[in-house]
């Protein structure tokens, strides 16, 4: 067992064959670079962590990640980071080991790209998702992302309204997977279903997620993240021209 780094904004861990990733920027979990880059890092650890077999991401605080600080000079959604928020997603997506997360209050904004990519995603009563970027005259660079994981017309309705998108709404859609009435709760049982699979055999549990992960690239899951690369790096070839009628 390997104790958690101490003083950071996401603090990495190693426990009964679990790595355990915690986000601790209290009490919203906000982003900005120097976040985005203990994320990475903690990220890469546990796919280096030969100790471990599953990986459970969590968080402290009142919301599980409530998107970019907008005051950041730089801000980290235009890739101040190490990593673009697509290769981040990818970071996440190809690690071989089930990847847990564990979503409590808020996930919103861009937050939600941190969930997105993981194999099995558990939540709070109170976790609902949110992308706001409409309200404050931004152009959705993750809306795609939206329609992928939530189906087109539940993706619109969350990017036009800038509402909340409850958990229980996608527990019911087979996007959410388990609900728990606490976040308490909540943590004590993904820890223990990430204890359970990491038990299991690592070659057998490798080959069932590559199997799962070709399956989605078939699809075109693949496609959707290139799309958010192009719109982030060529967002001017996606605005309206000045003669349209909106």
């Amino acid at each position: 067992m390997s104790s958690p780094e101490s003083g950071q904004l996401v603090s990495y861990e190693a426990r009964e064959g679990v790595s355990i990733i915690t986000l601790d920027r209290r009490p919203l979990n906000v982003y900005d670079a120097a976040f985005l880059v203990e994320f990475q890092h903690a990220w890469q650890a546990a796919r280096r962590d030969d100790q471990t077999r599953a990986v459970l991401m969590r968080a402290m605080g009142k919301h599980f990640c409530a998107g970019a600080n907008m005051g950041d000079r730089v801000p980290a959604s235009e890739g101040a980071a190490e990593l673009s928020p697509p290769d981040e997603m990818r970071l996440i997506k190809e690690t071989m080991k089930p990847t847990i997360a564990a979503v409590h209050g808020g996930c919103i904004g861009g937050g939600q790209r941190m969930v997105w990519p993981c194999d099995i995603i558990f939540c709070a009563e109170d976790a609902f998702f949110m992308d706001p970027t409409a309200n404050m005259g931004i152009g959705g660079i993750q809306s795609h992302l939206h329609t992928w994981f939530y189906g087109p017309r539940l993706a619109k309705e969350m990017i036009y309204s800038g509402g909340r998108l409850p958990a229980q709404r996608l527990h019911a859609l087979g996007q959410v997977n388990r609900i728990y009435p606490d976040v308490d709760t909540l943590h004590e049982e993904a820890f223990a279903f990430a204890r359970e699979v990491a038990a299991k055999d690592p070659v057998a549990l490798r080959q069932a997620k590559s199997a799962s992960d070709i399956t989605m690239d078939i699809i075109g899951q693949h496609y959707v993240f290139s799309r958010m690369r192009e719109l982030l790096d060529a967002p001017a070839a996606f605005t309206l021209p000045t003669n349209q009628e909106t």
